[in-house]
């Protein structure tokens, strides 16, 4: 077999490399991701933001870190949970996904400190970790869900509002409301965007919290019951992003279609909306 030179191992996919090519990638990434590391922390937030850019150099790091775990154990977490994509359309699997968040969620958790304790809200940083990482552990403890098999809608599960793909790649219409008649190929339980829609109900909503307890010691306001709810409430709301396979039996589409997360995406801004009203009810009847 032809030896790949540096820069074909360094561009391929793990699963296109032997663990030998596999390693020397990691070692590649060392000096270039110390490189990009500095040049973006030091542009993006000592220049631009005007923060001290050495908590998120070390943020990105750890990222960095994160990716080199990745390839270095990447035969034994293939082994584990299949990495490789076997009927998702991207480049990882679905479940391949939730491990490489997992693998960044102490960089995640880092970043989002670094930015409470730079600008000076060290409690709505702490809040901010906890709703960036609180989502990922939860799929990664679901991953069953969050895989490659949620891709597959079985026959007669289900009524398709859109369009779909066979296995075999031929597209299927649902026409008007046509029930499944043989197993097809939907858009699943993506990992990546049940993530960023978990984030959007869920990052204000648990910071506003957090920040919340630390105002009430120092100024009295609000009260540490709102502070509480708006926590709680806030990691409930992301939890509902943690079983999109139990809220697919209650609601009336197939939420494992592209309008299903359509659906999905929308229902997160109406749920925002509701919390921080909710929130702002409990603090007037608290205060």
């Amino acid at each position: 077999m032809r030896q790949r030179n540096i820069s074909e191992i360094f561009f391929k996919m793990p699963y296109e490399l032997n663990e030998a090519e596999r390693k020397t990638q990691a070692l590649l990434l060392i000096p270039f991701g110390l490189i990009t590391s500095f040049i973006l922390s030091y542009i993006w937030f000592g220049l631009l933001i005007g923060l001290n850019f050495i908590p998120f150099f070390i943020a990105f790091c750890l990222i960095i870190l994160g990716v080199i775990f990745v390839l270095y154990f990447w035969s034994n977490l293939d082994n584990s949970y299949g990495m490789k994509p076997f009927n998702s359309p991207f480049q990882l699997s679905y479940q391949g996904y939730v491990i490489i968040l997992l693998c960044e969620a102490p960089a995640f958790f880092f970043l989002m400190l670094a930015l409470g304790l730079t600008s000076g809200n060290i409690w709505f940083g702490l809040g901010g970790a906890v709703a960036l990482v609180y989502p990922i552990l939860g799929m990664f403890f679901r991953i069953k869900t969050f895989s490659d098999d949620s891709i597959l809608i079985p026959k007669g599960k289900a009524v398709l509002p859109d369009k779909v793909v066979l296995p075999d790649g031929k597209e299927l219409s649902s026409g008007e409301g046509r029930v499944v008649t043989e197993t097809v190929k939907g858009f699943g339980f993506m990992p990546l965007s049940y993530w960023i829609l978990a984030l959007a109900v869920g990052l204000y909503t648990v910071g506003r919290g957090f920040s919340g307890i630390q105002l009430h010691f120092t100024s009295g306001t609000p009260s540490l019951e709102a502070a509480v709810f708006s926590i709680i409430l806030g990691l409930l709301l992301q939890t509902l992003y943690l079983f999109p396979d139990k809220l697919n039996k209650i609601v009336p589409i197939e939420l494992r279609t592209k309008k299903g997360f359509l659906f999905m995406f929308v229902l997160a801004f109406v749920l925002f909306g509701v919390s921080q009203f909710l929130i702002d009810l409990v603090t007037v009847l608290t205060s």
